[in-house]
């Protein structure tokens, strides 16, 4: 019949600094079922090494090892866990017990390791309690506890295992002698059908106890005494039986509620771990969000040759029939959500309005005065009447310097608005500056469309006269000269001044050869003029021909202004209205948040608009390098969070030096390496997923303006909801990965050098 456990000439050795100790040697041993057995010598003789190749927490270099017959040469790392798990019940002299878990958690935790349901293990934790004398206790944390009372739960611990061989070291030396006689008499009650080691330097606590005494010296055994069996202390307990059988493996369900109870059962190693999630989460949302911003930011670089106003959140909005827009239109336009305003004249804003005031020449985009607000400006005030305006410069304006130069001196000054380039007149009458701005930044919402030109504010009313004037330039031309007809298609063609009388037109010397003779006064005059939304036409009478000389009488013109004119008809403003005053045929929509743009445009097409996203008009140079730059910005962004991982792990390793006692205990108490990692998993990725639903309350409040950070703000429009579904998995798979690191680590090693060093 084999021996329970049997050595054969075992020896153990320790390498280390260029040198070999002994640890024991050439050992012959055989223990058996019943047997009370102690280890005893003197410090350093090698009785706890023996204690631990024979628990399985440490390997033997020679010789050989038989558990219940079978040969334990050739095991690796995993069947020694497998014959801890199977046969070993440890006992420590310090106790080894998880201090913020309760006595009944501590007993309960080998149990589930074990395999056993969390129903399972109650009625048997209690007995167990109640065995070692604490059940008034069985709430109370460990670290609560007396020392004689944790080695009694580390005992009730050992024998929830019901594994057939139990071994202490120094069980009893931390004890007083009553409570270490209570340990003894506990140890002698369990040893009828187990088998029990214990070492001790005390042996006269253990001796009227124990069947056999093992004296060591040396690293060699020089005594090995069998005594008698003192039957009053060894009342048996409970009878577990003989038979070894298979512990089961813990279940998923207990491996997710010890890494819950991890999370929360040490208050300072959680709020160590929240803080450092709680930056890893938000480090993560912010280089996500931040890249995805620098991409599209890229997206934005482009030009137009068309629109001086490449702003990413305007929409140019029409009618699906192409018709006027009226109020009740530009409502519901309104009423859409993400649209901050809506600019009636769309044309202003790209062909723009200049001003040549003492000197100082200002031209630029067009907006309505609604758009400013008092405090904005730096002189003046706001305009009082229809007919006062509001400039604004920046140190990208061409006229900046000037304005700068002359401040309030230009306030009061009047002008005519005239096309960019100083292009003819659009407003009927002067209008006058009430106030100024002078930004000292650029405006950085403008993506460089601007630079070089300034803004001019307007009312409505001069905003319809510049409507009147660029429709006419935005038109083509049919002039029938008395039967001559000329298409102008290119440049605008119809002037008005209040000069010209009603019904009647001034047309120049250069066009009266297209009547006979050159004979063009008191002649009919017709025009056609059409553009993508109307036609109209008129019917007029030549009532003067303009030269180079009488300019100045009848227009106003200057002589010099003759050649650029040549080719225009002047009119009266009432003839011109006629021709070209109309509602607006064309808005621009300006969006709160440009990122949300594909929602806009399509709850826009929704209502019936027609819709055009300016940033999808822009042109870029460098269309052919977008993949690269995409691809470097991932890349960046990859090696972010691989440096950010490792900074993680340092200060995570760090933090969770203080669990290293109680990793490397359920390593010794039966958890494999696939358990730890899971249990470490469940704390980890839940303590992530504290701190990300933090920060995604966070990032709700910030989005919703509740907490007002403009930056934060800005970021957040970057993310989605699949974008915080993104960073949420990479955060996982970040805690899975650190989980996994550690619990290498705590793996890589004999269970007994884990368990005696830091990780």
């Amino acid at each position: 019949m084999s021996h329970t456990i049997e050595l054969k000439k075992a020896s153990k050795y320790y390498a280390g600094n260029d040198s070999v100790s002994m640890g024991f040697s050439r050992i012959d041993l055989s223990l058996d079922m019943g047997e009370f057995v102690a280890i005893t010598g003197e410090s350093g003789s090698g009785k706890s090494t023996l204690l631990n190749v024979i628990s399985g927490l440490d390997t033997y270099e020679e010789g050989e090892m038989f558990v219940c017959g079978e040969d334990t040469t050739a095991y690796s790392t995993e069947d020694y866990e497998r014959y801890r798990k199977t046969y070993i019940g440890n006992i420590f002299q310090d106790f080894n017990l998880v201090n913020s878990y309760s006595v009944y958690q501590n007993i309960e935790l080998v149990m589930l390791l074990n395999g056993r349901k969390k129903k399972e293990c109650r009625e048997r934790v209690n007995e167990l309690i109640e065995l070692v004398g604490l059940t008034e206790f069985a709430k109370t944390k460990a670290s609560k506890l007396s020392g004689g009372q944790k080695q009694r739960v580390a005992i009730a611990r050992a024998l929830a295992k019901d594994a057939p061989i139990i071994v202490a070291d120094e069980p009893t030396g931390n004890l007083d002698s009553a409570s270490a006689a209570i340990v003894m008499e506990t140890l002698a009650r369990v040893s009828q059908d187990r088998l029990v080691v214990i070492v001790t330097h005390n042996y006269e606590q253990a001796e009227p106890y124990v069947t056999r005494k093992l004296t060591m010296h040396d690293g060699k055994i020089i005594e090995d005494r069998r005594i008698p069996r003192n039957t009053k202390a060894s009342d048996p307990g409970q009878d577990s039986g003989n038979a070894v059988s298979e512990p089961g493996s813990i279940s998923r369900g207990a491996e997710v509620r010890l890494g819950l109870r991890n999370a929360f059962n040490i208050p300072a190693k959680f709020m160590l771990l929240f803080i450092i999630y709680l930056f890893v989460a938000t480090a993560v949302l912010g280089q996500y969000a931040s890249t995805k911003n620098s991409l599209h930011e890229n997206e934005l670089l482009g030009y137009s040759t068309y629109f001086l106003n490449t702003d990413p959140g305007r929409i140019v909005v029409t009618k699906e029939d192409l018709t006027e827009f009226n109020d009740s239109d530009i409502a519901r336009i309104n009423m859409t959500e993400n649209i901050r305003t809506v600019f009636r004249n769309d044309l202003a804003i790209d062909k723009g309005g200049s001003l040549n005031i003492a000197g100082a020449f200002i031209e630029g985009p067009v907006y309505p005065i609604g758009e400013i607000a008092e405090a904005a400006l730096t002189y003046g005030r706001l305009p009082e009447n229809e007919r006062e305006v509001v400039i604004s410069v920046d140190p990208s304006s061409d006229a900046y310097l000037n304005i700068s130069d002359m401040r309030e001196k230009l306030i009061g000054e009047t002008a005519f608005i005239n096309g960019m380039g100083d292009d003819g007149r659009l407003s009927e009458k002067p209008v006058s500056v009430a106030g100024i701005i002078v930004e000292e930044d650029v405006d950085a919402d403008i993506n460089g469309s601007y630079n070089g030109y300034s803004k001019i504010y307007v009312s409505d009313e001069v905003s319809r006269e510049l409507l009147t004037g660029m429709m006419a330039s935005a038109s083509k031309t049919v002039i029938n000269y008395g039967g001559t007809k000329v298409i102008n298609d290119y440049s605008r063609t119809i002037y008005y001044s209040d000069k010209v009388p009603k019904g009647k037109a001034y047309i120049f010397d250069t066009q009266a050869y297209y009547y006979k003779n050159g004979n063009a006064q008191g002649k009919s005059l017709k025009l056609r003029i059409s553009n993508k939304y109307y036609e109209a036409s008129g019917k007029y009478t030549v009532d003067k021909v303009v030269t180079d000389k009488n300019c100045r009488e009848l227009l106003g013109l200057k002589k010099d202004s003759y050649d650029e004119f040549s080719s225009a008809i002047f009119i009266n403003p009432a003839d011109f209205r006629k021709l070209f005053e109309r509602e607006n045929y064309q808005v621009s929509a300006f969006m709160e948040n440009e990122t949300d743009s594909e929602e806009t445009v399509a709850a826009l097409n929704e209502k019936g608009f027609r819709t055009l996203l300016i940033k999808d008009t822009l042109s870029d140079a460098t269309d052919g390098f977008n993949f690269v730059i995409e691809l470097i910005s991932f890349a960046r962004l990859l090696l972010e969070f691989i440096v950010l991982f490792f900074i993680t792990y340092a200060v995570i390793r760090l933090i969770m030096k203080s669990r290293n006692e109680y990793y490397s205990t359920l390593r010794i108490l039966g958890a494999n390496k696939s358990n730890t990692d899971r249990i470490l998993r469940v704390e980890l990725v839940f303590m992530m997923l504290i701190a990300y639903a933090v920060d995604i309350a966070f990032a709700v409040l910030a989005y919703n303006r509740v907490i007002n950070i403009e930056q934060v703000s800005k970021l957040l429009n970057f993310l989605s909801i699949p974008d915080f579904a993104i960073t949420g998995a990479i955060l996982v798979v970040m805690s899975i990965l650190i989980a996994n690191r550690y619990s290498r680590k705590i793996f890589s090693r004999s269970a007994m050098k884990v368990f005696k060093e830091e990780v």
